[in-house]
């Protein structure tokens, strides 16, 4: 039995059931997860494809652990966000410790890095409140436990998904996508009444 194996599955699915969870999903979905992974690419120095099968392969190989009541879809969501992450805080490292590097100025450092994310001063502050946004939706996300449409919203918020693309994304007309929305806001505004930012 592996490390952490015994309390893995009493509340985290097993290596197997995460397969046949991830097997039962529908074509559609695990299209939705090569969207996903396309909008966690950038800084990363990853190839298409590549952050999706190690997520996966992560929690098939006991190094990650899918809780059992979220969603396969949504656990393997949050590990390509983390995956991405991590990979981004390497290449920022790497590069900073570069000995070229060193020798530019701040003011070219400044403009190197705004043009390798491709981002100008205005997109960093909205990536910032895009991160922002997605601490609070992880936040909530537990409070949303068993209900998997409010869940696939608040990661489809997370990811800056609006309009079609979230609709897509849940799986559900616009009148159902409003209900889910006010569903939700309702609840954060239960939990959060001096709002979620606090």
């Amino acid at each position: 039995m592996m490390e952490g194996e015994g309390s893995a599955t009493a509340e985290h699915r097993t290596a197997e059931e995460v397969l046949a969870a991830f097997e039962a999903l529908s074509p559609d979905d695990k299209m939705k997860l090569i969207a996903v992974e396309r909008k966690f690419l950038g800084g990363t120095g990853r190839q298409k494809g590549e952050i999706y099968r190690e997520a996966l392969c992560r929690a098939l190989l006991g190094e990650r652990h899918c809780p059992r009541e979220l969603p396969v879809i949504a656990f393997l969501i949050q590990t390509m966000r983390s995956i991405a992450s991590h990979d981004r805080e390497r290449q920022s490292r790497q590069t900073s410790l570069d000995p070229d590097d060193m020798a530019m100025t701040e003011a070219s450092r400044l403009s190197t890095g705004l043009a390798s994310d491709q981002l100008d001063p205005e997109e960093h502050l909205l990536a910032k409140e895009d991160a922002a946004a997605a601490d609070a939706v992880a936040k909530i996300q537990g409070h949303f436990e068993g209900d998997e449409q409010c869940q696939m919203v608040l990661l489809g918020w997370a990811e800056g998904l609006r309009g079609k693309d979230l609709r897509d994304f849940v799986g559900v007309d616009q009148a159902r996508l409003d209900y889910l929305g006010k569903k939700i806001r309702r609840k954060m505004d239960k939990l959060y009444p001096n709002g979620w930012r606090q």
